[in-house]
């Protein structure tokens, strides 16, 4: 239950405050040249994905798939395209 409300509580809270340095898309994937793919409990989250990717100086965005809980970050931007259940972020 506590982590239902947290999930909650996270996604109705402005993404653009979640990172100085990235530029946060709701509902939008990245596609492009892939970094890596995070699936730890400590990425499964839009905090915990767009901070290992603000850390990493390789990496240039991100994008969170909500449902899988999958973290995957893209060293290459080509396109970000609207995809329902997905937030992106790009530096």
């Amino acid at each position: 239950m506590k982590k239902i409300i947290f999930m909650i509580a996270l996604t109705s809270i402005p993404f653009s405050v979640s990172s100085a340095e990235l530029t946060i898309k709701e509902d939008h994937a990245i596609h492009g040249k892939i970094f890596a793919v995070k699936t730890a409990k400590k990425y499964s989250s839009v905090e915990g994905c767009s901070k290992i990717a603000n850390a990493k100086s390789k990496v240039n965005g991100f994008t969170f798939d909500m449902k899988s809980q999958k973290c995957t970050l893209f060293k290459k931007v080509r396109s970000l395209k609207a995809q329902t259940g997905s937030v992106s972020g790009t530096k």
